[in-house]
């Protein structure tokens, strides 16, 4: 007889699976309608909202590789995206290496590091706004986007390290520390050989995550913007068209390489460690 339990859990993971995938395979499909109407059925496919120029096909309307909005806010998106992994990734490392350690204030610091992914996003949102109102910041940019990018994906990066950290992990290093090592040395040496797949990681992850923001954003953003708010805004005036599932979908392409590379890399390591 069959254990209900995992029929249970069979039957969740499948409806779970098809509720996140099938708006995604929707936006897919959807991006290489040929057509300006986002309708099904589709009548013919096409590459034309990928690459087709004005003239290509009479629309109007270039593909996202021939449209310079698009390239700017990629580009833009990318900025930032790496901006605020070079920033989180370090980060991460010292708040990690700091909780492995008791003091005073240790629980409070943990959760307050939380906070920036606990706290709903709309609400981060408004209290940047204000924030920089009440400094005086009067023009926004990149920039301004960037410090709540990195308070908002530290705290992933920061679980996905700390579960590194197990108590053999310890005696090594307790073992180079009785034969004479420093502790920058039992650092180099020891504790970040272990830990990085981790941090390599949480790199790539911030990326991605940052890559995807779009509430946090939009409050302490101007110009073009970033992908996400690029669209939002857009889509808020104008009829949508296939171009935009275009884009999503490359983003999401992009989304997915990186978190099956951070898979596998972290699969590899600990394979090496085991």
């Amino acid at each position: 007889m069959r254990d209900p339990v995992k029929t249970i859990l069979t039957i969740y993971t499948v409806i779970m699976l098809f509720i996140f995938l099938l708006p995604l395979i929707l936006v897919m499909v959807l991006s290489f309608n040929a057509d300006a109407n986002i309708a099904f059925p589709i009548k013919r496919f096409s590459l034309y909202w990928y690459v087709g120029e004005p003239v290509t096909l009479g629309k109007g309307i270039s593909g996202i590789i021939h449209d310079p909005y698009i390239i700017r806010v990629i580009t833009n998106s990318v900025i930032l995206g790496v901006s605020t992994a070079i920033i989180a990734t370090p980060l991460v490392t010292a708040s990690a290496l700091a909780l492995r350690r008791r003091f005073h204030g240790r629980d409070t610091f943990f959760y307050l590091l939380l906070s920036g992914f606990i706290i709903p996003a709309i609400i981060s949102g408004i209290g940047a706004n204000i924030l920089y109102k009440s400094i005086g910041v009067k023009e926004y940019s990149l920039w301004t986007a960037l410090p709540f990018h990195v308070v908002y994906t530290v705290p992933f990066g920061l679980i996905l390290t700390m579960a590194r950290f197990d108590p053999y992990m310890v005696e090594y290093e307790n073992a180079a520390r009785a034969l004479g090592a420093g502790e920058w040395n039992v650092f180099k040496k020891i504790t970040f050989p272990l830990i990085r797949a981790q941090v390599i990681s949480a790199f790539f992850f911030s990326f991605t995550l940052s890559l995807g923001e779009l509430l946090r954003t939009s409050f302490v953003i101007a110009g073009i913007g970033s992908i996400p708010t690029y669209v939002y805004n857009q889509m808020s005036v104008t009829a949508p068209t296939p171009k935009w599932f275009a884009l999503g979908t490359v983003t999401t392409i992009v989304s997915f390489v990186v978190l099956m590379v951070i898979a596998i890399f972290l699969t590899k390591e600990i394979r090496k460690v085991v």
